[in-house]
């Protein structure tokens, strides 16, 4: 019997001492895009020629051939050579914060107001600082006896903080696709009046994106908070894009009061590692009644007229 007992704890000390366990440890990185309204900017450039009108019929009128001063209904705006000085009478007003993280509550939320740039644009934020700012209200107010205001809207985003790049080639690399959408919507008008066609309102669209694998910042964390790429600073339609870095731009397009207008839709990178990296959309609105033939029309009206134009940007993966 004592054997029996003996044989069975030797078998069962056997399987323990046969026994495995293993300890590993991993990483997890977690990061995700964000996207946010980050500068706006106006200009409002001298007219090339005055213009002189009846204020009862609104006819084209010559002052030199009034006779009576007290009778004669006929005035102009200032002459261009003499600098009318219409680009004071633009501003822009904006609520802006510190940018943070999704989810992350405002911080220093203060208000400013800028007139509009004389021969070039004057913007909201300078030296890079639009990156670290985020607009909470915008709005653009116009009193120039003119139309022929232009201004914008830049939208900026900071892609996910993940090295797809370093990953190199891999099934169902993220591509990524950009779209911008622009709607105007005319909530004031004067005996059906409407700015957006009283103004002849115009918008075009201009992108550009900084991408791994590109450029002198490769990875996703290169670089990080050192956005002084031009492009990404103040994009136009003439910066030339160094690199291969992806830049799209559109026409100026005229919009349909309630219409949306779907100026970009471009894919970033497509079954490639390039992913964007660090990228800005800025929506560039005109007022093109400036350039008519009638150079009547081009007077603004008196009356109240008041538009809002909604944005849409978007830059996600998808199949």
């Amino acid at each position: 019997m004592k054997k029996m007992v003996l044989f069975i704890a030797l078998a069962m000390m056997s399987v323990f001492a046969n026994a495995a366990s293993l300890e590993f440890k991993f990483d997890i990185n977690s990061s995700g895009p964000s996207i946010y309204p980050c500068d706006a900017g106006l200009q409002h450039k001298a007219h090339p020629q005055r213009v002189c009108y009846d204020r009862v019929s609104m006819d084209s009128c010559n002052p030199s051939l009034c006779t009576d001063e007290v009778q004669c209904n006929c005035v102009c705006t200032a002459d261009s050579d003499s600098d009318a000085g219409e680009y004071r009478h633009d501003f822009m007003s904006v609520s802006y914060a510190n940018w943070t993280d999704n989810g992350e509550q405002a911080t220093n939320i203060q208000s400013k107001g800028v007139a509009a740039g004389k021969t070039s644009f004057n913007r909201m934020f300078s030296n890079k600082d639009e990156w670290n700012k985020q607009l909470t209200k915008l709005s653009f107010n116009l009193g120039s006896e003119r139309y022929g205001a232009e201004f914008y809207l830049d939208v900026c985003y900071r892609g996910p903080q993940i090295d797809y790049y370093a990953a190199g080639s891999f099934s169902d690399t993220p591509n990524f696709q950009l779209k911008a959408q622009a709607t105007v919507t005319d909530i004031i008008s004067s005996n059906g009046l409407r700015y957006s066609q009283l103004a002849d309102l115009e918008v075009k669209a201009i992108s550009a994106c900084d991408q791994q694998g590109m450029g002198s910042y490769v990875y996703a964390g290169d670089g990080a908070g050192n956005f002084d790429n031009a492009l990404l600073h103040d994009i136009t339609s003439n910066v030339t894009v160094p690199n291969g870095q992806f830049q799209y731009s559109t026409n100026f397009s005229a919009f349909n009061t309630g219409a949306n207008l779907f100026l970009i839709n471009k894919w970033i990178n497509v079954n490639n590692s390039f992913s964007p990296r660090f990228c800005k959309i800025r929506y560039t609105f005109k007022e093109a009644r400036r350039d008519s033939s009638d150079l009547v029309s081009q007077i603004r009206k008196w009356k109240h007229q008041k538009a809002q134009v909604c944005t849409y940007t978007s830059i996600n993966e998808d199949l």
